[in-house]
Parts: structure tokens; C-alpha cells; sequence
């Protein structure tokens, strides 16, 4: 009898020193898994952060491709088809100065479209890179209003002549040094006719 309850005594002891063993292999198990998946959420939050730095990336360079500037070559076209247009604008401009000048009315409107078409027409002289001429303002010195308004008229008029020659120079196979000279004078024209519709009053 006291063999059967030492037996039962010590199947006790067993049963019960197995419990912690058991309870501590399952809370390893238990923090195992809590710790592989907070490295997953992990690895899925920097997953999606570095998409969303990638993203803003590529939108950024595709905004950087749109402001981009044009090519020199674009940008000249541009000018001389600008070039072109501003042409008719500028003779239609001289009429009205010639108009204005003939019925002694008000020359302002006519001085300003004057100057806007002649900053087109320079851009464009700008943009072939010709070197700008020394203007001397200086033989203006002693002109009346009057008669830096008939200037201004008389320049117009001469540079409006010239203007198809420019466009036809634009579409030359070769640029001969004569045809450089010729935008040179050109240039120093513009600048003149410029200066001019800036000071008459």
C-alpha cells in the first residue's frame, strides 16, 4: 500500500515538473511569432515607403522634363516663325504712325505696336547670335519732337523694306559672310528704331 502511494506520489511530481517547461516552450513560441511578425510589418511599412519615395521621384523628373527649357535650336525656331509674324503687325503699325503723323493725332498707340513688333524682330536677331552694334544716340541730340517722330517713321519704313531679305537669309543652305553683314546692319537697325519709339512724345 505504501508502494502504490509512493508510486502515485512520484507520478505527481512528474506530471507537475513538466507543466513549466511546457508553459515556458509555448510563451518562446508565442514571443517567436510576435517578433517575426512585427519584422514583417516592418519590412512592409519601409516596402511601402520606399514606393512612395520612388513615385515622388518619378513624378518629380517628369515635372523637371516639362519645365525644362527648349533645345537652342527649338527655341530659334520659334523666334524666326515669331520673326515672321511680327512682320505684317510691324507694317500695319507704320501705317498707323504714318496716319497718326499726317492728321497730327495722338502717336502713342502706334509708337507702342511699333516697339512691341521691333522687340520680336530683335529676339529672333538675338537668338543667331549676331553681335550688337555701338548705338550713338547722339545725332539726336538737337532733333525737336517733331522731328524724332518723322525719324522714327522714316527708320520704320527703311527696316520694312529690308524684313523680307531677313526671312529669305533665314532660309539659305549656307550663311555667306555678306548675308552676316547684311542681320549686322539689320540688328544695329532695330536697336536704333527701338531707342527712337522709346523718346518720342
Amino acid at each position: 500500500m505504501t508502494q502504490t502511494r509512493t508510486a502515485v506520489s512520484f507520478i505527481a511530481f512528474l506530471l507537475l515538473s513538466s507543466i513549466p517547461p511546457v508553459i515556458s516552450a509555448q510563451s518562446d513560441s508565442s514571443g517567436t511569432e510576435s517578433q517575426r511578425a512585427a519584422a514583417q510589418a516592418k519590412a512592409e511599412q519601409e516596402q511601402r515607403e520606399k514606393g512612395q519615395a520612388q513615385l515622388r521621384e518619378l513624378i518629380n523628373g517628369q515635372s523637371s522634363l516639362r519645365n525644362r527649357a527648349p533645345s537652342t535650336e527649338a527655341a530659334q525656331k520659334v523666334n524666326f516663325f515669331n520673326f515672321r509674324v511680327a512682320i505684317p503687325k510691324f507694317r500695319a503699325a507704320i501705317d498707323d504712325l504714318r496716319w497718326a503723323l499726317g492728321l497730327d493725332s495722338k502717336l502713342e498707340k502706334s509708337l507702342k505696336e511699333i516697339g512691341n513688333q521691333t522687340d520680336v524682330l530683335l529676339r529672333y536677331l538675338e537668338s543667331v547670335k549676331l553681335k550688337n552694334p555701338k548705338l550713338d544716340t547722339s545725332e539726336f541730340k538737337d532733333y525737336t519732337q517733331a522731328e524724332l517722330a518723322w525719324e522714327t517713321l522714316n527708320s520704320a519704313e527703311r527696316i520694312s523694306a529690308f524684313l523680307d531679305f531677313a526671312v529669305q537669309a533665314e532660309q539659305l543652305p549656307v550663311v555667306t559672310p555678306s548675308t552676316l553683314d547684311f542681320m549686322y546692319r539689320l540688328n544695329g537697325e532695330l536697336l536704333r528704331l527701338k531707342w527712337l519709339t522709346g523718346h518720342v512724345r
